[in-house]
């Protein structure tokens, strides 16, 4: 079912909130890739059991010929070998339109000079040296990853990203740069890249941004023309960012806290690579899927593709078994491994049948237990029998702490019978912001709820167009 939505911006503007920069009217052209851990096998065939080709080091630089095989593989060209790498270790964000802008590069964060190269290796030929201080003409940020293309002395050459600070040529009601100390942001920085996940530990947290001369910023609606700001020790929080009096950018500052997402992607099919870059960014503990399918012709998945390298394990409940082959329902992905998976079907009046997905999890020594659904679309008397059903099973869980996720395709109201033993994240006192600080009108239809022994530290809808649905992210905290 379509997702009932109403924006208050146009549709270019859900594109500027997305947490990723390229839209899906907008063709992602993978080149290069770089290796993100020791000893990755390069194999024969687009499978766990292929042989083995070679074995690839961290930093490798592969050129990409084929992306989304199988939802879960790249083929790749390694120097003069030619194989499959699982998309999980490949970072690809250099190959991202939206990366090559005009960029001033400053050697920083060095004690001696650095070394230029003839190519993004270590091993390259060695073209000179940068000291620190010294300014180049960025031809290229993020090249093949890890590096920065630069020109040097009248040729082309790479260094580090690790000792070059950006600075964006920007119109000035954009940030040229934002630094962080103490954390790591994600995505990288572009100036037209206006959401960010931050991810730190207990420790305090700077933000600086960086705009052109003379252009006011303030840092959390502090009205300090500061570009500033400092977050003491333990504090989770939004924090937004306003150019020449304008907030546009936002930064969602996640500690040791749990991140719990639910997204309906099957409207999104052609676009799960997309779909796969977007969770990448939220970096997600556990995230619900609705409307996934497994093992069609050709094997593909639409549940693999939004597996990430830091939740990698990934359950299923099957709904629909296809007379063709392959299978239909819900899933969750996740960083925890499963204890135990239970699937019960839900009361579906001879309409499409639905179930509850139960996972549990041990998490910093809890039982969590962490539920995912997707109601009937078609009346709100069927929708309420499962929510009869899906209470009474939640009510009877002696696990501690409970977590429900899914796809309601419910008005708020039908939500009443949780509010007096749960916490319902989206409901219409949830403010939901785009960039410009414009409020997103959603509908409760996508749902995060929690029992009342859980802290709900944030919330966050991501207005995209990978999908007919938004994907919904609580920031939790397990007393």
């Amino acid at each position: 079912m379509r997702k009932r939505i109403t924006l208050v911006l146009m549709m270019l503007l859900t594109l500027c909130a997305s947490l990723l920069p390229v839209s899906s009217a907008r063709a992602l052209t993978l080149t290069t890739g770089v290796i993100n851990a020791d000893d990755v096998a390069m194999r024969k065939t687009a499978s766990a059991g292929g042989g083995v080709v070679t074995r690839l080091d961290e930093g490798t630089v592969v050129k990409i010929l084929e992306s989304n095989v199988n939802a879960e593989w790249y083929r790749v060209e390694a120097g003069t070998k030619t194989g499959y790498v699982n998309r999980l270790y490949v970072d690809i964000d250099a190959s991202l339109p939206s990366y090559q802008l005009d960029y001033t590069g400053t050697i920083f964060n060095v004690q001696q000079d650095v070394n230029v190269r003839a190519e993004p290796s270590l091993k390259a030929k060695k073209l000179g040296k940068a000291s620190k201080g010294d300014t180049f003409k960025v031809v290229q940020a993020y090249a093949n990853g890890a590096w920065h293309q630069i020109e040097f002395n009248g040729a082309v050459g790479y260094v580090s990203a690790d000792y070059m600070q950006l600075k964006a040529n920007v119109a000035n009601d954009l940030l040229s740069g934002i630094e962080v100390k103490g954390g790591t942001l994600s995505p990288k920085f572009s100036p037209t890249e206006y959401g960010y996940v931050l991810t730190a530990t207990q420790g305090e947290v700077d933000i600086n941004a960086i705009a052109n001369e003379g252009v006011k910023i303030s840092i959390g609606n502090t009205g300090i023309p500061s570009a500033k700001y400092n977050i003491k020790s333990g504090n989770s929080k939004t924090i937004r960012i306003s150019v020449g009096g304008v907030v546009k950018y936002s930064i969602y500052l996640v500690r040791d806290v749990l991140t719990v997402g639910t997204w309906n992607i099957k409207r999104g099919n052609d676009n799960v690579e997309l779909q796969g870059w977007l969770i990448a960014a939220q970096k997600p503990d556990i995230l619900g899927v609705q409307e996934v399918y497994i093992n069609l012709k050709e094997n593909k998945s639409n549940l693999l593709s939004v597996r990430t390298k830091n939740a990698q394990y990934m359950t299923f409940a099957e709904t629909i078994k296809y007379p063709s082959g392959g299978q239909y329902g819900i899933g969750q992905i996740s960083k925890f491994k499963p204890e135990k998976e239970e699937v019960t079907l839900l009361s579906s009046e001879n309409k499409e049948q639905r179930c509850l997905q139960k996972v549990e999890y041990e998490i910093d020594g809890k039982r969590v237990s962490v539920y995912n659904t997707h109601f009937s679309y078609e009346s709100s008397s069927i929708r309420k029998k499962q929510f009869a059903e899906v209470l009474k099973i939640m009510n009877a869980d002696t696990n501690d702490y409970k977590i429900l996720t899914g796809d309601f395709n419910a008005k708020e109201s039908e939500f009443s019978g949780f509010a007096r033993s749960f916490k319902i994240v989206n409901t219409s006192a949830t403010k939901f912001y785009n960039y410009a600080n414009k409020l997103i009108g959603m509908s409760q239809i996508d749902n995060i709820i929690v029992s009342k022994n859980i802290t709900v530290l944030n919330a966050r809808a991501i207005p995209t167009e990978y999908s007919d649905h938004y994907p919904l992210f609580a920031f939790l905290s397990l007393k």
